[in-house]
């Protein structure tokens, strides 16, 4: 079995370093890393009226990104108050194989509102 470790503890970010949470696959991960948005996007929308994230490039948050654009989660958080930021964009065009934009508009920017 693949262990997959991601920081925090039942869906939180660490608190301190050194903070471990294990999974045994992407899958799992990928779920508790969908919690987690979720959960901090209400609070801050909650809290600020906005939530802002930097998302990252390259193919690992692609399963995280599908899981967001489905019903299970998609409903829970308010679109309209999330800004989306690249952290690391490739110098190609948008609609190239290569282009993490192309990735995340496929995956999750066009199933929300």
């Amino acid at each position: 079995m693949r262990q997959i470790a991601c920081g925090g503890q039942n869906g939180t970010a660490p608190q301190s370093p050194g903070n471990l949470r294990v999974y045994g696959d992407a899958g799992q991960l990928a779920r508790a890393a969908a919690e987690l948005f979720v959960n901090t996007a209400v609070d801050s929308i909650e809290a600020r009226g906005r939530f802002r994230v930097a998302r990252s490039g390259g193919t690992t948050p692609c399963r995280l990104y599908k899981l967001l654009a489905t019903r299970d989660f998609s409903h829970r958080v308010n679109w309209d108050r999330v800004g989306i930021f690249w952290g690391d964009e490739r110098y190609v065009p948008a609609d190239d194989p290569d282009s993490n934009y192309r990735m995340a508009a496929e995956a999750l920017l066009r199933h929300v509102p």
